[in-house]
């Protein structure tokens, strides 16, 4: 009998020959020979994979791959039956063995389906098999649940037409406004308009308002809450929302030498960094605003700190 104490379970091996009986024999391919698993302690982690992980090695169909292993990934065979990659147990046999071991790191509550990265760090840990980083990549890119919830913030193609900072940008000197509507009441408001600095800090500004606010309005708040800190701005991105299109707005610009810089429609390469800006604040909002609503007025504070 030989006490195993391995990753990510503890386990007994028992040798049994073809009567049943327990073999103090330790052949390394003994066809006759069963892994049994039990005394399994860790809730967390252990399901049926290891056991089939076990299994798999021992099965006579796969000897001559875990023999070809050896030789080519320097996979060691240990006294017991198995079969290891440094730390780690090695994976042999079909790609539904795989999935069993990739979905209980990914799919499982306690793993809370985390990106390619971490998966591949946790398998890693415990289980090996020729590469597993490019199965963990294929894998989590079909998981329905990961692209239904979460957001790419790594798109794969480049910005066309990046804005540049300006080599010593001063503080809200270029900025990006929007809006995000249709929020529950709070305060009497149910918008929040949106001001980040572009160049230098990355800070932003959150103002609630109403959504029926028009461009002199918006003029009004920014003359309140921006301008006596930090001076007229130098560039405005924004979107097409007709508050920051309209003709009140582009004389007013003018008259203030200040240079509008808007977006086409869906062209996130120019007015991104708001769009990133209202993205987190949404986010944030919703932890603190779950039990109520309509009291995201009074979070607005704290959030430009955060």
């Amino acid at each position: 009998m030989i006490d195993l104490h391995t990753r990510p379970f503890r386990s007994q091996t028992i040798c049994l020959d073809s009567t049943g009986v327990e073999s103090t024999d330790d052949h390394e391919w003994d066809v006759e020979a069963t892994v049994q698993i039990t005394d399994i302690d860790n809730n967390n982690i252990n399901d049926d994979s290891e056991t089939e992980v076990l299994h798999a090695q021992g099965l006579q169909k796969n000897h001559t791959q875990l023999d070809t292993w050896r030789s080519t990934y320097n996979v060691e065979y240990h006294p017991g039956g198995l079969w290891w990659k440094d730390n780690a147990l090695v994976v042999v046999g079909n790609d539904n063995l795989k999935r069993g071991v990739t979905s209980k790191f990914h799919d499982a509550l306690s793993a809370g389906h985390p990106g390619i990265a971490k998966t591949t760090t946790e398998i890693c840990k415990y289980y090996w098999w020729p590469s597993v980083r490019d199965f963990i990549t294929e894998y989590i890119k079909g998981c329905a649940n990961c692209q239904m919830n979460k957001v790419n913030t790594n798109p794969s193609k480049p910005p066309v037409y990046p804005i540049t900072p300006a080599p010593n940008a001063l503080p809200f000197q270029t900025i990006a406004l929007n809006f995000i509507t249709k929020l529950p009441e709070s305060l009497g408001n149910d918008t929040i308009l949106t001001i980040t600095d572009h160049n230098c800090s990355k800070a932003s500004i959150f103002i609630p308002c109403k959504e029926a606010i028009d461009s002199e309005g918006v003029a009004k708040l920014y003359l309140q809450h921006v301008i006596p800190h930090y001076g007229l701005p130098k560039k405005i991105i924004s979107d097409r929302d007709t508050r920051f299109t309209s003709n009140f707005t582009k004389e007013l610009c003018r008259i203030l030498g200040i240079k509008q810089n808007i977006s086409t429609a869906y062209h996130l390469q120019t007015d991104g960094q708001s769009e990133r800006t209202n993205q987190s604040l949404e986010q944030y909002l919703c932890i603190v605003c779950g039990k109520d609503q309509h009291a995201w007025a009074e979070w607005l504070p704290l959030v430009q700190y955060v």
